[in-house]
């Protein structure tokens, strides 16, 4: 409003000063229309010349006021002067005769302009004044109309006339109503308000209007509305009222305090609060209206204030980490930025806060959004604690619950902790070597479902007892359900709560299974030990050997009866050493010199010794052994040892010796005969092969012959045609075989010679000697990365070939055939496999398969010797390897062998 005035007065100067202009300017045309008006009637106007001034000046000050009256005087008085009076055309206000008049004229001029000054004065007044009215009243109009309050016209005795939509709609009655009378003062007033009613009515009587009060109406419904009362008399028996509803005020009122109140209390808790708390505003910047007393403290900012900042550059201020202390938090993992920006809920989120001056603090921050009631983010509440202290005692507590479970884990018992109801709370690792369950399967389960039932039945008697406060140590044989059966020495301790109840046991349980029986050990060895020396007393006396103990300082100190009677000796006369003296005098020095070398190095001592028998007096040999006693410290006690008659196996060797002497010679004669044998053998089978080739090559030729001459003549039918074609392939067949029989029988004498093969190349080779027969099939081959070996490189390549030969044979009936050659490489050797689609066979009768004149597939089409895998067997043998196949019937079969790796000097 203010700038609305302002910005007018310019433009009301400019009219003014237009006004005035036009006002003086009236003023000088009236005092020359007066002065040319007087000249004209100048010889009617002598006596009186100024009587046309006088009308000029009350023109001037009429519209002009004061200041053109003035003006008009001064100029009219100056042109009657000037023009009238004698001399004319001359100024003459010396002359008293002039001065008087001109004085008197000024004065009626000045008091005619000052008259019309105040008349202007008080029409302008009125004027505004008439504005003033018309304006108040167009807005009491406008405000009865417009219904923000109401207005109620009513006369004294209480009844109401008149009253706006906004009244009748405070108090829920309608225009019927109002026409008819119905509205009354007294009516609608509470009693408890009448008082108050009437004193300000005896106000208005006194006064002529009352100070507006606050009471409550009563509606038509019967319900009140608290509402702001001000009344003014209008003449003498009406009253115009002004009636404000104070429902939204109150409430506001209320609301107001409400929120005051919980300001009081926010500002309490921002104070108190044992958390620091930071409010966010709405968007878009998310300002910072609030920050606790701890906040700022937790900070490092006690003395700075943060409010007003947005919550962007209060989050970015904060040096904030993620849990490791290492990974600063960018702007949009904020748990505050992510709260106002995303509308996420932020619950226990863990962070590290980097303070000005360095240091950090651990802290935990739950942050909520602010939404209103169209679910929009219009803040953000972030509670955040200080939890260094407590991650440094929890860190210590993991520290010493770590150290109490290294310690207890290593401790050889079992260490538990059970409750009042008997669950497991704590269990050291032990439980689990014992049960085989972990600590986390132990733990909350109940004492019977980790024990078993029987043997909670044993324990259950010490287990109330403990859980009656009494501490309890027994020794008893349970039976584990998991862990069998030991026998056990326990100890219970009851621990006890600040109120002195029971919450539980600490259990210490030892395995004392192997102490126990080690006790009936013991006992049971002393009773077999008693059992045993009897034994051996009795079986060293009756023994057929002699038996004898000594030392080294005083030699043999116990011989046995059988000693006494082969010898001839007492006990006496063999201590020490006088057991020499029936030794062999060949043997002497060689004993000797034996048994000192056993003494002196502490090893056990054997030796083949004769003595002399004294039945007879002959020497028989005997083999003595002897072993040294050692205690605790590894110190040599005694010598222990036997002499047994092996008299009688000597002679026996003897007697083998000469036997194997003899055999000897007959074997080198047997394999000389052997050798000629095989000479006449090799010899025969050239023979053999020879005479049958012979007459095979005969057959061979007569039956071209006449196959020519048949083809030129047409002698033989058709069945003959086929007669000579069997036999054609037959003798074929039959010189294969005799080739293939050669071989066999020179795979066994051939020398053999190692060298490096490279099998993918050998391979390759026997693919180019095939591909007359495989020229007009599809096969896909397959060859592997093979590495080198050392072997006989002619009797390799005849393995491959007839494995290869074979698998090509055997899938003939597949389009495409798929043929695979490739190897495994094990530690010790090398295996080679050739794998085929083909038909395969029965694996009930692989044992026949590498047999000479063995044959598992009896179809003509697959021809064959059944020599070719025999050859393959001993040739893989000869090398020391291993031959075998695997085969299903329709779906291929797979051949291996396995060739040793060999250091490279025997290849060379």
């Amino acid at each position: 409003m203010a700038h609305k005035v302002r910005a007018s007065e310019p433009k009301n100067i400019f009219a003014g000063g237009r006004e005035q202009l036009l006002q003086y300017t009236l003023a000088l045309l009236c005092v020359a229309l007066g002065l040319g008006a007087t000249l004209l009637l100048k010889t009617y106007l002598t006596p009186t010349p100024a009587a046309l001034f006088f009308a000029a000046v009350m023109v001037s000050a009429w519209y002009g006021g004061l200041g053109p009256g003035l003006l008009a005087t001064v100029l009219s008085t100056l042109a009657i002067n000037y023009f009238f009076f004698k001399p004319v055309y001359s100024l003459n206000i010396i002359n008293i005769n002039f001065l008087v008049p001109l004085l008197v004229f000024m004065l009626t001029a000045g008091l005619i302009s000052l008259l019309n000054e105040s008349r202007r004065t008080a029409q302008r007044k009125a004027e505004i004044n008439l504005k003033s009215l018309r304006e108040s009243e167009a807005r009491f109009g406008r405000l009865t109309e417009s219904n923000i309050i109401g207005v109620i016209v009513a006369d004294l005795n209480g009844l109401i006339i008149e009253a706006n939509d906004a009244f009748l709609q405070m108090l829920n009655y309608t225009r019927e109503d109002l026409r008819s009378r119905r509205i009354r003062w007294g009516e609608i007033t509470p009693p408890e308000y009448i008082e108050v009613s009437e004193q300000a009515i005896k106000e208005l009587r006194i006064t002529g209007s009352c100070k507006a009060f606050e009471q409550e109406y009563i509606r038509k419904d019967g319900s009140q509305v608290p509402v702001l009362i001000g009344f003014a008399k209008q003449g003498d028996r009406t009253i115009i009222g002004f009636v404000l509803d104070l429902s939204q005020r109150q409430a506001a009122l209320r609301d107001r305090k409400q929120a005051e109140v919980s300001q009081s209390i926010l500002q309490m808790l921002l104070e108190h609060v044992p958390e620091g708390i930071t409010i966010a505003g709405g968007p878009p910047d998310f300002p910072i209206i609030a920050n606790s007393k701890l906040a700022q403290e937790l900070l490092g900012r006690p003395g700075e204030s943060l409010v007003g900042m947005t919550s962007g550059n209060y989050v970015q201020s904060i040096g904030l980490f993620l849990a490791d202390g290492v990974t600063r938090l960018t702007l949009e993992q904020l748990p505050l930025y992510r709260a106002t920006r995303d509308g996420e809920t932020i619950r226990d989120e863990e962070c590290i806060i980097e303070r000005p001056d360095g240091t950090r603090i651990t802290a935990i921050a739950n942050v909520v959004p602010i939404r209103n009631s169209q679910s929009q983010i219009i803040g953000a509440i972030d509670c955040w604690r200080d939890i260094t202290n407590r991650k440094q005692m929890e860190e210590t507590l993991r520290q010493r619950e770590t150290e109490l479970r290294l310690i207890t884990d290593t401790l050889p018992v079992l260490i538990s902790f059970v409750d009042s109801e008997q669950r497991y709370r704590f269990n050291n690792r032990a439980y689990q070597e014992w049960f085989g369950h972990s600590t986390a399967e132990v733990y909350g389960k109940y004492l019977w479902e980790v024990l078993g039932e029987p043997a909670y039945q044993v324990v259950r008697p010490y287990v109330e007892q403990v859980l009656a406060g009494e501490q309890v140590t027994f020794e008893s044989q349970v039976p584990y359900q998991d862990g069998g059966t030991r026998y056990i020495n326990a100890i219970y301790v009851p621990q006890f709560n600040q109120q002195g109840t029971v919450e539980g046991y600490a259990a210490l349980i030892t395995d004392i299974s192997e102490q126990h029986v080690a006790l009936h050990d013991r006992n049971l060895a002393q009773e077999t030990l008693r059992d045993s020396e009897e034994r051996y007393r009795i079986l060293t006396e009756v023994s057929p050997q002699a038996i004898w103990m000594g030392d080294s300082h005083n030699g043999i100190t116990y011989c046995n009866q059988y000693w006494f009677d082969y010898s001839g000796l007492t006990m006496e006369q063999t201590a020490g050493y006088g057991w020499i003296d029936i030794i062999h005098p060949n043997d002497r020095d060689r004993v000797f010199k034996t048994s000192m070398q056993a003494v002196a190095n502490g090893t056990n001592y054997e030796a083949e010794i004769r003595f002399r028998r004294v039945s007879d007096g002959s020497y028989r040999w005997h083999l003595v052994r002897g072993l040294p006693f050692r205690d605790a410290g590894g110190q040599i006690i005694k010598w222990v040892g036997i002499a047994s008659d092996i008299h009688d196996r000597k002679v026996a060797e003897a007697a083998l010796q000469q036997l194997n002497e003899m055999l000897e010679q007959r074997i080198q004669e047997r394999t000389a005969q052997l050798e000629a044998a095989n000479k006449e053998l090799e010899s025969f089978s050239y023979s053999v092969s020879h005479d049958l080739r012979s007459p095979l090559r005969h057959i061979a030729g007569f039956i071209e012959l006449l196959q020519k001459r048949h083809s030129s003549t047409n002698i033989l039918d058709e069945t003959s045609q086929r007669y000579l074609r069997i036999i054609a392939e037959t003798s074929k067949q039959a010189g294969i075989l005799i080739d293939e029989l050669l071989t066999f029988s020179r795979m066994g004498r051939t020398e053999m010679r190692y060298i490096n093969i490279n099998m993918e190349q050998l391979v390759e080779e026997i693919k180019r000697d095939l591909q007359i027969q495989t020229s007009r099939r599809t096969i896909n081959w397959h060859i592997e990365s093979l590495p080198e070996v050392q072997a006989d490189p002619s009797m390799l390549r005849l393995v491959l070939r007839n494995l290869i030969d074979n698998a090509v044979k055997y899938s003939q009936t597949r389009n495409p055939a798929e043929i695979t050659v490739g190897s495994i490489d094990n530690e010790n050797e090398v295996v080679f496999f050739v794998q085929d689609n083909g038909v395969g066979f029965n694996m009930q009768y692989v044992h026949k398969l590498f047999g000479v004149f063995q044959r598992l597939h009896s179809d003509p089409k697959f021809e064959g010797t059944g020599v070719g895998l025999a050859n393959v067997q001993r040739i893989i043998h000869r090398h020391n390897g291993r031959v075998w196949a695997e085969a299903i019937v329709d779906n291929g079969a797979t051949f291996y062998f396995s060739l040793p790796k060999l250091p490279k000097k025997e290849g060379e």
